[in-house]
């Protein structure tokens, strides 16, 4: 009997040891399935285009960095980095504006009760369900008769309203888990609402404005079908620059994934330096 336990153990601890390598495998193959695009992105852009299209694939090779010189310098009439320019002030002044105005609207929606609380906040949230592009001839005259075509602007103040119900919707599940009594010691205190709001409320939700923050600034970064409408020219962003490569019947690849390199990275660094209080904001007060 004492021989027969240990080695029930051993099985099972075997078969455990068996399963997690198993799972472990497969993580790492769908991890290398997901980063494969991005790393023959990247590679390509460092590559002379003989390397690009050699096969065998090139594997190993000497980086240079030409690609990236031309596309800054050198490749078409505007280099890439006005238009890079060009998305990062509407991405984050959209995202900012987005957030601040959909935060001080959560908290009211979540403090103050009145009738058709609930439905006024669906209704806010329901302005998402309709497609983008039924939106876009309304909203292009209204740009076009605001003298606001082919600006920033126009951008910043599309993203945010189309952001905002978004942000609004989840965090004000953020601001429903305070507890009110924390608020009410506040106000006992001698702070005022807007004290309450500033200094109490948002600092125990910034798991909450750190992924709406992020999720708004993909969409902003990423949009294509507004900015190639109202914005199509001084004002474009970098998906619009990107769409100019595929309209050619010879497309300079080197230069091309140096471009999606560029519009890829800053993206990535914002949502990795931020990615902790996107998974604790995802898996916290949005599901409420």
């Amino acid at each position: 009997m004492s021989t027969i336990v240990p080695d029930k153990k051993n099985a099972v601890g075997a078969a455990t040891g068996a399963r997690n390598l198993a799972i472990y495998l497969a993580a790492c193959l769908f991890v290398g399935f997901g980063l494969f695009p991005l790393y023959m992105m990247i590679t390509t852009s460092l590559k002379t285009d003989q390397q690009t299209f050699a096969w065998p694939p090139v594997w190993l090779f000497t980086p240079r960095f030409q690609s990236y010189y031309n596309a800054l310098f050198v490749f078409g009439g505007r280099s890439a980095d006005h238009y890079l320019f060009n998305s990062l002030v509407v991405t984050l002044s959209s995202s900012a504006l987005a957030v601040f105005l959909g935060a001080m609207a959560a908290y009211g929606l979540a403090r103050f009760r009145f009738r058709g609380n609930r439905d006024v906040a669906f209704y806010i949230l329901s302005t998402r369900f309709a497609p983008p592009v039924g939106f876009i001839v309304p909203i292009y005259l209204m740009v076009q008769r605001s003298g606001l075509l082919d600006t920033q602007i126009a951008l910043i103040v599309v993203y945010t309203s189309m952001n905002l119900s978004f942000v609004t919707w989840i965090l004000r599940g953020f601001f429903l888990e305070i507890p009110i009594e924390i608020e009410e010691a506040a106000l006992v205190d001698g702070y005022t609402r807007w004290q309450i709001f500033l200094r109490v409320a948002l600092p125990l939700v910034r798991p909450g404005l750190a992924a709406t923050a992020i999720l708004s600034a993909i969409f902003s970064w990423n949009e294509f079908l507004f900015a190639s409408i109202l914005a199509p020219g001084d004002a474009a962003t970098i998906p619009v620059y990107l769409a100019g490569f595929s309209a050619s019947m010879n497309i300079d690849w080197g230069e091309y994934m140096a471009v999606g390199t560029m519009a890829v990275l800053p993206i990535m660094i914002f949502t990795l330096a931020l990615q902790r209080h996107l998974v604790r904001g995802l898996t916290f007060g949005a599901v409420r």
